[in-house]
Formats: C-alpha cells, sequence, structure tokens
C-alpha cells in the first residue's frame, strides 16, 4: 500500500533552525558579559532596526520579560538594552521533559550617529515586544545671505 508523504519545505526549515540553535546554544552558553552588570550574558533577543525619515526604530522580542526586568541607556552614542528572563521553577515532583526557551542575562548595543536627538528617545513595551524610536535631530537648512 503506497502512502502519501505530504512534503512542507517551511515546517522543515524551522525544524532544522531549532535544532541548529538548540546544538549552538550547547557548544556556546555564553555570549560574554554584560558590562553593567558583569553577569554572564546567556541569550540575545531578536531585533529589527529601521530608518525612517525622522527616527530610528527598534523593536526587541523579549517574550516572558517583565518590562521592570529591562534597562535601556543611551552613553555617549550607543544605546544599550540589558536585562534578564527567569527561568521557571522546577520543584523535585516536576519533571522536564523539553526545556527550549533561553533564559538568564541578554544584553543588545547599536551605535547611533551623532545627530540624534537624545532628549525625545521613547520606549514603550506591548504584548512581549520592547519597541525603542529614537528622534533623529532636524537639519538645519541652508539659508541664502542677500547682500547689502
Amino acid at each position: 500500500m503506497n502512502k502519501v508523504i505530504r512534503f512542507s519545505p517551511r515546517a522543515d526549515l524551522s525544524r532544522m533552525q531549532r535544532d541548529f540553535d538548540h546544538i549552538f546554544s550547547n557548544f556556546f552558553p555564553s555570549l560574554g558579559t554584560d558590562p553593567d552588570s558583569n553577569e554572564p550574558i546567556s541569550w540575545q533577543p531578536r531585533m529589527d532596526v529601521v530608518e525612517t525619515t525622522d527616527a530610528y526604530e527598534l523593536a526587541a522580542d523579549v517574550p516572558g520579560v517583565g518590562k521592570e526586568d529591562i534597562q535601556i541607556n543611551l552613553h555617549e552614542g550607543v544605546l544599550t538594552i540589558s536585562g534578564q528572563r527567569n527561568s521557571r521553577v522546577v520543584t523535585e515532583s516536576d519533571t522536564v521533559v523539553r526545556e527550549e526557551r533561553q533564559t538568564g542575562r541578554f544584553y543588545r548595543s547599536f551605535s547611533l550617529p551623532n545627530k540624534i536627538d537624545a532628549t525625545k528617545i521613547d520606549a514603550r513595551f506591548e504584548n512581549g515586544v520592547l519597541f525603542v524610536r529614537v528622534p533623529k535631530l532636524e537639519e538645519t537648512k541652508p539659508q541664502k545671505i542677500k547682500i547689502s
């Protein structure tokens, strides 16, 4: 009896990506240390950085992290997002069947150009995503000087 097997490249690639992530997280358990706290960094949130005409917009996926556990700093043109996601407390009677979520400290930093308005940086937290908007400075327009 012939059996029809459906081929799904997208599902296969997603499964392969998860497997590689799992393998490499075992080989490289630490990504360095957080310069602010000197604690080991164990994961990095996935981020989008978009430049618009008037701002730089960053979006960081941080599900399971409370906004009180996230710090955002700007120092000498470097924007830093750091924090921590705590692992679930497992009791002796619990058996962990599978554990894939990354926990511990995270740290990301981005060099920003000089033409930003640091006084108007805005951050909001919505549905496990941190949004940071860094406005650009108004550029000075050239002036025509009338000769009298």
